[in-house]
């Protein structure tokens, strides 16, 4: 077929700043963040970049990495994105197993992969994947095993060819196996044996000439095969940071191994002139080197990068002329340099962030706080604009942790935070110390350190922690089930409420601060007054008889009775969510297949609400400040496109409204305190904020 180089249109203004709004679900009217990273690619000239996430894939304009589309957002968790040779194509795949191909210049989906369908080609998603050269060929290597070739334009329901990969899928789980199209003919690199030889194969995908077999010495990295321009030379990066030059047409080694730092990761690329690039990105630097003379040739500086794994996918791409290189930078920040060309960093703020795992709204409704990387940190978000305005730990909090762990290991400092919350009145912060045993509490306003909460056992595994509605008091769980109970002036602790070496997996004030619920892992939960120490009462455990307290699908309902009678009391009635009404009187449970409403006085069930199919484990839940309405998140399963959150009229327990927006579980939600604002937010890294105008007077 003919090979033309399109230009790539705008496909949205590039002052059309105002992505928080494209499209969103109904009922949604901002989404703050743009979805967790998982994959990255360069056009060929370097002029665009494809940012694949957990809600679609980007496309960035590279000189101003101002957003230019949203694509492939229906089912959202696309896993690989790659640039076909001549900038024609993108192909993208997502959780699912289905590939996509698109053309570039409108962005329509012109074939369509779902190979689901062949069992023998693959049983799971791809990871990789690779246009040949005349963009006749897709290749893909998947996590069970297969290399797969599609004649796209022609076939998409059968594999034009497959390379299985023979290896013991127990040992190699969970890896990657990347692949690459020569640039000069239809000859394509595959892993062909992961073990013990690693053995890299190049095969003609339509004579099946196999003309090498190379022996990589160790598994190879995701982006580790790169072809010359002239490609007669392949370059291989394993994962014991050498680089492997082969001579591909007569299968030698045309250098000696290469071998890099241990600690750092190599990503290869070839200049048009033949260069062998080597990004090696180690100790929050890139060092670029030219890897068969040697040199450096260029080093780029990043932000402090603590944690890394939290951020999730591949923060870290070449492009595959060798001109330019895109990551992830601290805090989510989207950066681009042009190697060898001085302070030519563009970053722009894009809010790739981490899975967010918890979300607050600040008593004037003016600020949504979300929490990511297990509590790593804090990001303050502008409701109104939609922006984000402040993250916790600032610099000069982190300037002021520098001297409070000098005596410390290098070791110990790397571990940082694990945990952190925001008080309801939004104006103090807890962050978790691991290295040094304790809890700081901090001013949000003028970033200082008020007090601190330390426990005389430093080995302590703190699971969870939350402010008291006043912020008068904190507790904080032991993974022995033991709850200390803090007054956050003084930093003394008042109480330690016993445990029974079961970890706490969720807790919730009484709305006076004068009571908690707490549910360890295997109980059906308890109420304590954490003023006396004493422990008010046990939840029942046993379903409740009187069938007249269900709500649900009558049929549904007594499958679900039906089945969990036979299951122990430890497993059926164990809250992963625990939250009161705001007058008290309610205290609504979530659990894997239902939710309990308990009156707070008896601890006796008044309603259980059996969920739909489509919704499992509500284990974010939130009341409206009116007492009315119970909101519940759910978790994504097989054959949605997306997760559900329902609204739940009380007196009634009727489901009375369902958004439909994230694509992966719900994993918190908070009202803003006229019950006007609802904030949602989710494992796809993003946060959608919902209009509850509609059910104010419902």
């Amino acid at each position: 077929m003919a090979i033309r180089k399109p230009e790539i249109p705008n496909l949205k203004p590039l002052d059309d700043a105002d992505v928080t709004t494209w499209h969103l679900p109904n009922g949604a009217i901002g989404r703050l963040a743009r979805g967790r990273v998982t994959d990255m690619s360069f056009s060929l000239d370097g002029e665009y970049l494809a940012v694949a996430t957990a809600i679609g894939c980007w496309l960035y304009d590279r000189a101003s990495l101002k957003p230019i589309a949203l694509f492939d957002h229906e089912n959202g968790m696309v896993r690989a994105v790659i640039f076909s040779d001549d900038n024609q194509f993108i192909a993208t795949c997502n959780s699912d197993g289905v590939v996509k191909i698109w053309e570039t210049q409108n962005l329509q989906c012109q074939a369509e992969i779902d190979h689901r369908k062949n069992v023998e080609a693959t049983l799971g998603r791809f990871d990789n994947l690779h246009f040949s050269p005349d963009n006749e060929y897709l290749a893909a290597s998947s996590i069970d095993m297969q290399n797969v070739v599609y004649a796209w334009q022609h076939n998409t329901d059968e594999p034009f060819t497959n390379f299985p990969i023979d290896v013991d899928i127990e040992d190699m789980r969970g890896h990657t196996f990347p692949i690459c199209f020569s640039p000069k003919e239809n000859l394509l690199a595959y892993v062909s044996d992961g073990t013990p030889h690693h053995t890299l194969t190049i095969s003609d995908i339509e004579t099946g000439e196999h003309i090498a077999q190379l022996n990589c010495l160790a598994p190879l990295a995701y982006q580790g095969l790169v072809f010359s321009p002239c490609g007669q030379y392949l370059a291989t990066v394993n994962l014991d940071k050498q680089i492997l030059v082969w001579d591909v047409y007569k299968g030698t080694l045309e250098t000696e191994p290469i071998t890099y730092h241990p600690d750092g990761r190599l990503i290869p690329a070839y200049t048009p002139d033949g260069t062998l690039r080597i990004a090696e990105i180690r100790n929050n630097k890139v060092v670029i080197w030219d890897a068969i003379q040697k040199q450096k040739n260029d080093t780029l500086s990043r932000q402090k990068r603590r944690n890394d794994h939290f951020l999730g996918g591949h923060q870290e791409h070449f492009s595959s002329n060798g001109a330019y290189i895109a990551t992830i930078q601290s805090r989510s920040d989207l950066c681009v340099w042009t190697i060898g060309t001085p302070s030519s960093k563009i970053s722009s703020p894009a809010d790739h962030k981490p899975v967010p795992h918890s979300v607050t709204i600040s008593p004037d409704g003016k600020t949504v706080a979300s929490g990511h990387g297990f509590g790593m940190y804090q990001v303050f978000w502008n409701v109104e604009q939609r922006q984000r305005e402040q993250i916790f730990p600032t610099p000069k909090i982190q300037a002021q942790r520098t001297a409070l762990t000098e005596n410390l290991t290098a070791g110990e400092k790397r571990q940082w935070y694990r945990l952190s919350t925001v008080s309801p009145c939004g104006q103090r912060l807890a962050l978790r110390d691991i290295p040094r045993g304790s809890i700081e509490i901090w001013d949000i306003a003028s970033e200082t350190l008020v007090t601190e909460l330390s426990d005389s056992n430093l080995s302590r595994s703190w699971r969870t922690a939350s402010f008291s509605p006043t912020g008068e008091r904190f507790i904080s769980s032991a993974s022995t089930g033991e709850i200390d109970v803090w007054d956050t002036e003084s930093g003394e602790k008042i109480k330690t409420l016993p445990g029974d070496d079961r970890m706490i997996l969720t807790t919730a004030f009484h709305p006076d601060g004068q009571q908690l619920a707490a549910a360890p892992k295997g109980s059906s939960g308890m109420l304590w007054d954490i003023v006396t120490g004493e422990l008010i009462g046990l939840f029942p455990s046993d379903l409740p008889e009187d069938i007249s307290c269900y709500r649900g699908d009558p049929e549904q309902i007594h499958q679900y009775t039906k089945k969990y009678k036979k299951i122990g009391n430890r497993y059926k009635c164990c809250p992963w969510k625990l939250t009161l009404s705001p007058c008290g009187t309610t205290i609504a449970c979530g659990l894997q297949g239902h939710i309990r409403l308990r009156d707070a006085a008896t601890l006796e069930t008044q309603m259980l609400i059996v969920l739909p199919k489509t919704c499992i484990r509500p284990f974010a839940l939130t009341f409206s400040p009116c007492g009315k309405y119970l909101v519940s998140g759910s978790w994504w399963q097989k054959g949605l496109e997306k997760v559900s959150i329902r609204i739940w009229e009380l007196t009634s327990g009727e489901n009375i409204h369902t958004f439909w927006g994230h694509v992966s579980d719900v994993q918190d939600l908070a009202y803003s305190p006229d019950g006007l604002l609802l904030a949602s937010c989710s494992y796809d890294g993003t946060i959608l904020l919902w209009d509850m105008k509609p059910f104010i007077n419902t």
